[in-house]
C-alpha cells in the first residue's frame, strides 16, 4: 500500500483525490495493523491533503463583535475614549462590549458600518453568532 514517489506536496484534485483514497485504504486497515513505513506515509499524505484543503477550501473565521472594536481601534490608533465618542455611546458601555458582557444595539452596529465601512454582514453575523 506504501508508493514509493511519497507525495510531499498536493497540486491538483487528482492527487488530491488519489490521496485520500490512500489514506481511506489505512484507515480500513486500522491503525494498530500500520508497519513503521505506512504510518509515516499516513502522516505525509494527511499533512499534504490538510494543506490542500486549507488552500482550495478556506474557511474563513468570523470575528466576534469586541474584536472588530479592536481592529478599529488598532487601525485607527483609537483609544476606547475615541471610538465611545464616535460611536455616540459611553466609555462604560464601550468597555463592557469589549468585555463581551453587553451585546451591542442596533444603532451601536449601524454606527460602525457607516463610520469605518465595515461590511453590515460581518457586524450582524458578529453579534448573531
Amino acid at each position: 500500500m506504501v508508493k514509493s514517489n511519497m507525495i510531499k506536496k498536493i497540486t491538483n484534485k487528482q492527487q488530491y483525490h488519489s490521496a485520500m483514497a490512500e489514506i481511506e485504504g489505512y484507515l480500513q486497515k486500522g491503525f494498530s495493523n500500520l508497519t513503521s513505513t505506512e504510518e509515516d506515509h499516513l502522516e505525509e499524505l494527511s499533512k499534504a491533503v490538510e494543506a490542500w484543503e486549507l488552500k482550495e477550501y478556506p474557511m474563513p473565521m468570523q470575528p466576534s463583535f469586541p474584536d472588530i472594536l479592536i481592529y478599529v481601534m488598532q487601525f485607527k490608533r483609537y483609544t476606547q475614549s475615541e471610538l465611545s465618542e464616535d460611536l455616540a455611546i459611553s466609555k462604560s458601555l464601550l468597555s463592557e462590549i469589549l468585555n463581551g458582557k453587553k451585546q451591542p444595539n442596533l444603532s451601536i452596529v449601524v454606527n460602525l458600518h457607516k463610520k469605518f465601512g465595515i461590511d453590515a454582514n460581518v457586524l450582524l453575523e458578529s453579534v448573531s453568532g
